[in-house]
C-alpha cells in the first residue's frame, strides 16, 4: 500500500498543530512551579542510646506542574533519619531521607545530611555526701552524718555520668541542740541524669561539747625602734570561750595570738590578731581579738644613790591576765 503524501498532508499538519496548541495551553494554563516546604525533621530512638544535635525541620525544595503542586500541603512530605544501624558513639553524620507524594519532583533538600552526636546510656552508682549549713547551738557539736541508703544509682548519657563521681545533699542545722533526722532530695544537675532513689534519710548527731573561758596570751616578735620600749600590751577581749573535752580543756593555761611583729615601730601598734587553734580545740569565740601594744620612750636612766645611801625597794607589778610579752 502506497502512503499517499499529498492526501494526508493536511492531516498530518493538523495533528502538528493540535500538539502545539495542547503544549501551549498545557504550559499556559497549567505550568510547572517550583515549592518550598520546612518540613519536620524525624528520627528513630535506638534503644540504649541517646542522640543530640537533630535539627528541628530541614528545607524541601519540589517541582511540579500546577494541578498537582496546588494540592499539596507539608504534611503530604516526610523526612527521617534511619537511626537503626547505630553501634558505635560520638560524632555521626546521617543522610536525610524524604518521601514525596507523586507527581511531584525534589529538586534539594537543605540539609541533605546531618550530623548527630550519639551517646550510650548507662547506669552508675555513686556515693552521697552531706554538706551542712549553719552552726548548732553553742555547746554543741555536729557528728559525722549517716546517710540511708549512703550510695544512689544514676542513669544517662556515659560521657556526663563518666563526670560525676559523687552526689551531695544540703542539710541545715543552725541552731540545732538535738540529732537532727531529715529527708534530702538527691540532684544530679545535669540534663538526661536521673537518680534512683532521689531522696535520702540523713541523720546528724548533735552532741554537748564542754567550753571554758581561757585568757588571751598576745606574742609579739622583734624589737621597738632604738631608743623605744614596749610598756603595756592588752587585748579585747582579755578571754575566749574555748570548746572542746574535758582533758584538752584542764590542760589550757591560754589561747595565743598569731606572731605580732614590731620590729622597728616607735609609736603604738593596734591592730586584729587572729588566735591560733590549738590541737583538739573544736571552737574558738571570738576566732580574733583586737590587740594594743603601747610604746613608749626609753626613760633616761636613774644616776646612782650615794655610797651611804640604801636604795629604795623595786615594786614589781603583778602580772595582769590577758597581758604579756610572749615571744618577744
Amino acid at each position: 500500500m502506497t502512503f499517499k503524501w499529498r492526501d494526508n498532508s493536511v492531516r498530518i499538519l493538523a495533528l502538528f498543530i493540535a500538539v502545539i496548541l495542547w503544549v501551549y495551553v498545557t504550559n499556559e494554563q497549567n505550568p510547572v512551579t517550583d515549592i518550598s516546604y520546612n518540613i519536620t525533621l524525624e528520627a528513630n530512638q535506638p534503644e540504649g542510646y541517646i542522640i543530640k544535635g537533630l535539627p528541628r525541620t530541614v528545607n524541601v525544595r519540589f517541582k511540579g506542574v500546577r494541578s498537582v503542586t496546588g494540592t499539596l500541603q507539608r504534611m503530604d512530605f516526610s523526612a527521617r533519619v534511619d537511626l537503626s544501624g547505630i553501634s558505635e558513639v560520638g560524632e555521626q553524620q546521617f543522610p536525610v531521607q524524604i518521601t514525596s507524594p507523586p507527581g511531584v519532583e525534589v529538586l534539594q533538600v537543605t540539609p541533605q545530611t546531618v550530623r548527630l552526636q550519639v551517646d550510650r546510656i548507662v547506669t552508675k552508682s555513686v556515693p552521697v555526701v552531706v554538706s551542712l549549713k549553719g552552726n548548732v547551738a553553742d555547746g554543741q557539736q555536729a557528728g559525722e552524718p549517716v546517710l540511708k541508703p549512703p550510695v544512689v544509682s544514676i542513669r544517662g548519657p556515659s560521657q556526663v555520668l563518666d563526670e560525676i563521681n559523687q552526689l551531695g545533699v544540703t542539710v541545715n542545722v543552725n541552731g540545732a541542740k538535738d540529732t537532727l533526722e531529715r529527708v534530702a532530695s538527691v540532684e544530679t544537675g545535669a540534663e538526661g541524669v536521673s537518680v534512683t532513689p532521689d531522696r535520702v534519710a540523713v541523720t546528724i548527731p548533735v552532741i554537748h561539747v564542754p567550753s571554758k573561758t581561757i585568757p588571751v596570751r598576745i606574742r609579739l616578735t622583734g624589737e621597738p625602734a632604738p631608743g623605744y620600749t614596749v610598756s603595756e600590751v592588752t587585748s579585747n577581749p582579755l578571754s575566749v570561750q574555748v570548746t572542746a573535752n574535758d582533758g584538752i580543756l584542764n590542760s589550757m593555761t591560754a589561747v595565743s595570738t598569731m606572731a605580732v611583729d614590731i620590729t622597728g615601730v616607735a609609736s603604738d601598734v593596734e591592730k586584729e590578731a587572729v588566735l591560733l587553734l590549738p590541737d583538739g580545740v573544736k571552737q574558738l569565740n571570738p576566732e580574733s581579738v583586737h590587740i594594743i601594744v603601747k610604746i613608749s620612750p626609753v626613760e633616761d636612766e636613774q644616776q646612782p644613790p650615794p655610797e651611804n645611801e640604801t636604795p629604795p625597794e623595786s615594786d614589781t607589778q603583778p602580772e595582769t591576765q590577758g597581758r604579756s610579752q610572749a615571744g618577744r
